[in-house]
């Protein structure tokens, strides 16, 4: 018979995140089709959680070290009923927040038999779970949130893109790094390839890169 730690280090992520596009400055990027959603690109760590064992791995299939700052947590999502969370972890790099999980996505996640959720989908399911994080407000230490998430017109999130930046001059920290688009039809980037492909459908935009 296994022991624990044996059974933990089996646990393998159940995919490689596939990393957003780079669109650049908000301002300077074409027109999107279709319907978009636009959330905040939080300045913090992508984390892919197991929620049934509460280990937590980057997107090169790494477990993290930063578990323990995450404790509170991750005993919250262990009361929901998703076995992985696509999440941003806030820890160090800023002081707002710290110890939180912002909720990005469900890796994994099936809603119906007959097809694959889309984002949308996705998102509906996890609003049912995590309370959103409203717009332009700090998260409480240790918490567990989605965010906010608008299907803006072009000239909307340019609006709310710069109002991100200027967010971060009043709270005196890049909480905020700008935006990231997501169409609204798209399914979760599923692979276990190469951490490093980029995925067309998730298009990121900040101030500097």
């Amino acid at each position: 018979m296994k022991s624990l730690n044996e059974e933990l280090n089996a646990i393998r992520p159940i995919t490689y995140p596939l990393r957003p596009v780079n669109g650049g400055p908000l301002e300077k990027a074409p027109g999107k089709v279709g319907k978009w959603f636009y959330e905040p690109k939080y300045n913090g760590w992508r984390a892919i959680v197991h929620v049934p064992s509460g280990r937590m791995f980057n997107r090169h299939g790494q477990a993290l070290s930063i578990v323990q700052e995450f404790a509170k947590a991750l005993r919250q999502v262990r009361e929901s009923p998703f076995e992985w969370l696509d999440c941003e972890a806030l820890e160090r790099r800023h002081g707002i927040g710290r110890g939180t999980l912002i909720v990005l996505d469900a890796p994994g996640l099936s809603i119906s038999e007959h097809r694959s959720p889309t984002y949308e989908d996705r998102r509906v399911f996890l609003g049912q779970h995590f309370p959103v994080l409203p717009a332009e407000t700090q998260p409480n230490a240790e918490a567990v949130c989605l965010p906010p998430a608008f299907d803006y017109e072009s000239i909307e999130a340019l609006l709310w893109f710069h109002s991100l930046q200027c967010q971060n001059l009043d709270w005196n920290c890049n909480f905020y790094e700008g935006v990231v688009a997501k169409r609204a039809d798209s399914l979760y980037p599923s692979q276990l390839s190469d951490p490093s492909r980029e995925f067309p459908f998730w298009v990121k935009h900040r101030w500097h890169w």
